[in-house]
């Protein structure tokens, strides 16, 4: 954390207070500060405001994963291996892709016939 020009740093649990309270949606968390510099509210919100934009795509690969997992009808008590066989080069490729978002059984059996993706 930088300080403003001609301020003090903006104080770690200040910036997590604020954070803290948009992410629980309790603006009393706030009730305990005496001060709030505008660059502690700033970082505050910015750093909620990452932790939503992550969320929201951690979200949108999940869906994406799942699109290509069940891209064609299984029986109900189909394994993983079974989803897996199916696969065209091409969904494989691209769930390689969405490895982290992947449910875990999903992650197993891919790892286990691909390898590890790169950062996994």
């Amino acid at each position: 954390m930088t300080a403003p020009p001609g301020g003090p740093p903006p104080r770690p649990e200040v910036v997590q207070a604020i954070y803290s309270a948009l992410i629980d949606t309790d603006p009393a968390k706030l009730a305990s500060l005496t001060s709030i510099t505008p660059a502690e509210r700033k970082q505050g919100e910015d750093l909620f405001l990452a932790t939503m934009l992550a969320t929201e795509d951690h979200r949108d690969r999940q869906a994406d994963a799942w699109e290509v997992l069940t891209a064609r009808p299984w029986p109900p008590d189909a394994t993983w291996e079974q989803v897996f066989d199916g696969l065209t080069p091409e969904r494989a490729a691209r769930l390689g892709e969405l490895h982290d978002a992947l449910p875990e059984g999903a992650r197993i059996e891919c790892a286990r016939r691909y390898g590890q993706p790169p950062g996994a």
